[in-house]
């Protein structure tokens, strides 16, 4: 009889266990003396945050929840520290740390500030139909569970208030279920929640894991170790992108198909960046007989634990190549006509994916320097989306700088205070290390 294929969860992939040290001193505040909490609570802090960069320079899971805990447990501990040895005493840690969790939280959600060792993780986050299983999910699966800390901070935050500002103390029954046991009772239910949750996705997926694995011969199914490329080629051409009828239905969990683009290759070997990219000339050369092609990166994703990945490039063909796509059943799509699908979702997802990149960097640059500054005195203005001369841009598609500044930049009302929050936070943004 066939062996089912186990799917367990690994603590890694709990993100709110990095609520942990909080839900200790929570736990721990009644028993012990206020400044020998303070002074836990700093040096937790500071371990937690190592502790989160080692998650994801190690085991490559995502380690934000335990780094905004161990910021929070720091500054808390550092202010309820100085205020008793002020002589201000029997004041509850919750005070601070949710505030700050809370803040730490939006910053992330909203305007994505995050640490600079998480920019590895980011460059290799893939969406769910570039990898085309809800299987890797850990960016959505993160933002979730930091807006539901987010929520659970704002109200312990005015509970917390309310109740100190009322003149509740710390040592009476009230104080103490409210100021301590509340907020470790909702860490406790976050983590219980999301390990209930995490689980049964893992069940439901796991009918269609088992469809995209590439069974060699003389190798038993259940030891199967392969890494998987696809590469995937937008060719544009007299301001137009040539499209067809997607040609991998079974990829898909719809009836009808969309449009994808023509040139498509996969292969069950890992190439590195540079051999994908003699990859893609080389299939360039084998479908359409072009020999040097003006064919530039996008960008690349990589799900290890799928032991997969998805290079995205941009092909320019000049006016004489184009009979060459002849012999593919589509046609060219000027700019309108694209949005209009894109709006009224016939577009392949993976294609909706790249063009909303390809059409994002290319507007961001036409309209902020590097630094995100304007480019044109006029505020709020934006130069018409065109393909136009788009080959002699000096865009370098796969810098990811172009993304950040997308959100960051002149325009932007909290421009000036979110660039002093990177300074803060040490988040440095060369086309090196930034990415959405």
């Amino acid at each position: 009889m066939e062996n089912k294929r186990k799917y367990k969860i690994n603590w890694t992939d709990i993100y709110s266990l990095g609520l942990l040290p909080a839900i200790l001193i929570w736990g721990l505040s009644p028993l012990f003396a206020e400044q020998a909490i303070s002074v836990t609570s700093i040096f937790l802090g500071i371990g937690w945050i190592i502790i989160a960069q080692f998650c994801i320079s190690r085991t490559n899971e995502c380690g934000i929840i335990g780094w905004i805990t161990g910021w929070s447990l720091s500054i808390s501990g550092i202010i309820v520290l100085l205020l008793s040895l002020l002589g201000v005493n029997h004041i509850p840690h919750i005070l601070f740390e949710a505030p700050c969790i809370a803040l730490l939280s939006y910053l992330f959600k909203r305007h994505n500030i995050t640490p600079r060792f998480c920019k590895g993780c980011i460059k290799q986050q893939s969406c769910i139909q570039e990898l085309y299983l809800p299987d890797s999910f850990s960016c959505y699966e993160v933002r979730y569970i930091v807006k539901l800390i987010l929520i659970g901070a704002l109200i312990s935050t005015g509970l917390s208030w309310g109740l100190f500002l009322w003149g509740v103390e710390t040592d009476s029954r009230a104080g103490t279920y409210f100021y301590f046991y509340f907020p470790m009772g909702l860490g406790i239910a976050l983590v219980l929640f999301e390990t209930i949750r995490r689980t049964l996705i893992q069940y439901l997926i796991g009918g269609y894991e088992s469809k995209y694995y590439i069974t060699h011969p003389n190798q038993d199914p259940q030891y199967i170790n392969f890494f998987f490329t696809k590469i995937r080629i937008m060719v544009i051409g007299n301001e137009k992108i040539f499209l067809i009828k997607e040609n991998n239905k079974e990829l898909t969990f719809r009836d009808t198909q969309k449009l994808d683009l023509p040139i498509t290759h996969e292969t069950p070997h890992y190439l590195t960046q540079r051999e994908k990219t003699l990859k893609a000339r080389q299939i360039v050369w084998e479908k359409l007989g072009i020999e040097n092609p003006n064919l530039q990166h996008i960008y690349t994703t990589i799900n290890l634990k799928r032991r997969n990945q998805v290079g995205h490039y941009i092909l320019f063909l000049p006016s004489e190549n184009l009979p060459k796509l002849e012999q593919y059943p589509g046609r060219w799509y000027t700019v309108s006509e694209i949005n209009n699908l894109f709006r009224n979702n016939k577009l392949e997802p993976l294609f909706q994916e790249l063009y909303a990149r390809f059409y994002t960097i290319v507007q961001t640059a036409r309209t902020y320097h590097s630094n995100g500054k304007r480019r044109y005195a006029i505020r709020g203005y934006k130069p018409a989306f065109s393909l136009h001369n788009i080959d002699q841009l000096n865009i370098v598609f796969d810098d990811p700088l172009w993304l950040y500044v997308s959100r960051h930049n002149e325009d932007h009302l909290l421009y000036r205070i979110d660039s002093w929050l990177q300074k803060l936070f040490q988040k440095n943004h060369s086309s090196n290390d930034c990415d959405a």
